[in-house]
């Protein structure tokens, strides 16, 4: 318990540094334009959920993460995130310096998110839904690592960016020693910011938990301006006692219509269909779900400043935590 506080204690104070970083960044760019002032962060995430199944209601902070990103020169760099309310918990996320002696290859040092899965990387606001999908929450749990990871970026015929990691697989803030470090890989092929693009992840090695644990998956996915259609699937399998086998997939799409409008500035639909289970390609044990949502746009840059209307649908499900809701949800992202 005395350890718990201590540490809340330490996030509070983090959270009053960044607070002030910010002021001091606000104040400096008044009056300079130089592009080495750390830049405040930050995502606020609030949400009204109402059970379908069970007439009930409740009120949550999903997110209230705040983070600080800057350059020291044209080769070194540094970021540094903390989620006040990460469900319920304070959790320092990421904190890590890279290193970039050319212009298309860099190395990260520290703290981050394992470079897996498009759906687990995008921070809290970019996920365009209320609630993750089953990939991202459940099948690539505890990658966030601290470890070293290297990245290549080239535009050959087509555009290729290369990622190869080394991480401790003892999870968030824990830098356990270890006699073989956990390692993984990632390839995007095509352009993943405009046009049409594949990907592919691979993570294995030991955690506190599992042992020979091997996750890998594909990727495709289309995106333009105003349009994205994206499709996952994962495997994930380990062993303690006995060989365990998880598997989770997705295609979620969103369509945003710009609005002419002094407040209002777009209206954008959305849809996606996950799925986990055993085997979700032959549906041994699965849970299934349809998400239908519709997010109003208060800024022309997607996610910046939403208010969202989901609709979860469970029409096969094995875990008694998962009922239909009704979501209303605040993002601010600044």
């Amino acid at each position: 318990m005395k350890g718990h506080a201590l540490k809340i204690i330490m996030m509070k104070k983090i959270f009053l540094i960044f607070i002030f970083l910010g002021f001091v960044v606000a104040k400096s760019q008044d009056t300079t334009k130089n592009s080495y002032f750390p830049q405040l962060r930050g995502i606020v995430k609030t949400k009204v959920e109402y059970d379908l199944d069970n007439d009930l209601m409740r009120f949550a902070v999903r997110n209230a993460r705040f983070g600080v990103k800057g350059k020291i020169n044209n080769y070194f760099s540094y970021y540094v995130q903390v989620d006040l309310s990460d469900e319920g918990k304070i959790k320092m996320l990421d904190a890590y310096a890279t290193y970039e002696p050319l212009s298309n290859f860099s190395i990260s040092l520290g703290q981050m998110k394992i470079p897996f899965s498009t759906d687990y990387i995008r921070n809290p606001a970019e996920t365009f839904f209320a609630n993750r999908s089953f990939v991202a929450k459940y099948i690539n749990q505890g990658l966030r690592d601290i470890g070293v990871v290297a990245a290549y970026k080239t535009n050959l015929i087509i555009p290729i960016e290369a990622f190869a990691g080394l991480f401790n697989g003892s999870g968030n803030n824990n830098p356990q020693w270890k006699a073989k470090p956990n390692y993984n890989f990632r390839l995007i092929l095509g352009d993943s910011e405009n046009g049409f693009s594949i990907k592919g992840n691979f993570y294995g090695g030991d955690t506190e938990n599992e042992t020979n644990l091997n996750i890998w998956g594909g990727e495709v996915c289309y995106l333009n301006k105003n349009f994205l259609i994206e499709s996952e699937l994962i495997y994930r399998n380990w062993k303690d006692s006995i060989v365990h086998k998880e598997s989770g997939a997705y295609v979620h799409t969103y369509y945003k219509f710009p609005i002419n409008s002094k407040k209002l500035k777009y209206i954008s639909p959305s849809a996606r269909y996950d799925l986990m289970g055993e085997n979700v390609i032959k549906h041994i044990d699965t849970d299934e779900r349809l998400t239908v949502g519709l997010n109003f746009g208060f800024e022309q840059k997607l996610f910046a400043a939403e208010i969202r209307l989901n609709y979860e649908n469970y029409f096969i499900h094995t875990l008694p935590i998962h009922t239909d809701k009704l979501t209303i949800e605040f993002v601010a992202r600044f």
